[in-house]
């Protein structure tokens, strides 16, 4: 009994390793060529069978509330791009009416002259140091 248990223990880890289709094709080689053929092909249809039944089934409460999920998703998708192109374009126009009401500002133009100007004499003017330093 010991030995035996033993053997047990042993095999028992090859054995829970080796089962599937895979298992079931390398028993079939013991046999001769026609059965082990015939035996293959029938574990081939039990194997298959499950999803051939689903390719040929009609659509079910399943396949349509699975539909439903996917088109919901695409919808809210589809959606979101929307309102953020409108968003864009809305904002794009606000910024025109807005930039075309500065451009019109004489206060604000007289403002920025009066900047640019003082730039420019302070670009000139380090110039106009950079070239002292040379000479």
């Amino acid at each position: 009994n010991a030995t035996f248990n033993d053997q047990v223990q042993s095999t028992q880890p090859i054995i829970e390793g080796f089962d599937g289709l895979m298992a079931r094709i390398t028993a079939l080689n013991t046999l001769p060529w026609i059965p082990s053929f015939f035996i293959f092909l029938l574990f081939l249809v039990i194997e298959t069978t499950p999803i051939f039944a689903k390719l040929i089934s009609p659509k079910g409460p399943y396949d349509y509330k699975l539909e439903d999920e996917e088109t919901a998703i695409k919808t809210i998708v589809k959606d979101r791009v929307l309102e953020r192109e409108l968003s864009t374009k809305t904002n794009n126009e606000i910024n025109k009416k807005v930039y075309t009401a500065i451009v019109e500002d004489q206060e604000l133009y007289a403002y920025k002259l009066k900047k640019t100007r003082e730039l420019m004499q302070l670009k000139a003017d380090a110039y106009f140091k950079r070239q002292q330093k040379i000479i």
